[in-house]
């Protein structure tokens, strides 16, 4: 009887401890709002549209121990981005670039970006890169046509080998990849005058 009421109170205050435990807290990063801005861009932009590739749908923070594992894609457990990355890169471009524009009384064409790559990447247990690749495409509007194509690859170091130093080193590759899509836009400007009037049309 006494082994039983034993056994009874230990099973009790097991169940206690096990409700008090917590799972870890996710973190949730973004890129940060930035207090640098740059010109608005020399042609008419209406909209700024972000399409990601399928794995990068959604808000994991990938990232790949090359220096072991080079075939496979993993994510940190206790660390999220804020919203899926297409979402924050989107409202980051147009931050930098739509929000400073000339007001061009609803005129533009539509920037269109890929989110191919974003992935921190490991040479070795204590160095790491954040890999970001995006094409681009500029339209009319109304129309599919592509009046002007680029594609981009920046890659940046991390401060941390850990989600942390991942997440600073995207914002710094994101602030890089607007400042290319301004110059892109700039020489496009400068090289097809008609392109501009077509969008301002």
């Amino acid at each position: 009887m006494k082994n039983g009421f034993l056994w009874l109170l230990a099973s009790l205050l097991l169940a206690a401890c096990g409700g008090n435990l917590r799972s870890p807290e996710v973190i949730r990063y973004d890129f940060g709002n930035s207090a640098a801005r740059q010109a608005g861009s020399p042609i008419p932009i209406a909209g700024v549209e972000v399409q990601a590739t399928p794995w990068l749908s959604g808000p994991a923070m990938h990232f790949r121990l090359a220096y072991s594992e080079p075939l496979r894609r993993q994510s940190y457990a206790e660390s999220r981005w804020a919203a899926a990355p297409a979402d924050l890169l989107e409202a980051f471009v147009k931050r930098r670039i739509v929000v400073n524009q000339a007001d061009y009384k609803g005129s533009g064409c539509r920037l269109q970006l890929g989110l191919d790559e974003l992935e921190q990447n490991f040479d070795d247990p204590k160095s790491s890169k954040l890999v970001l690749e995006v094409h681009a495409r500029l339209t009319p509007l109304q129309s599919t046509e592509v009046l002007s194509k680029a594609s981009f690859m920046i890659q940046k170091p991390a401060p941390s080998p850990d989600a942390r130093g991942g997440a600073i080193a995207a914002r710094d590759a994101v602030q890089a990849l607007t400042g290319d899509l301004g110059n892109w836009l700039a020489e496009a400007a400068r090289s097809k005058p008609a392109l501009v009037e077509r969008c301002s049309s």
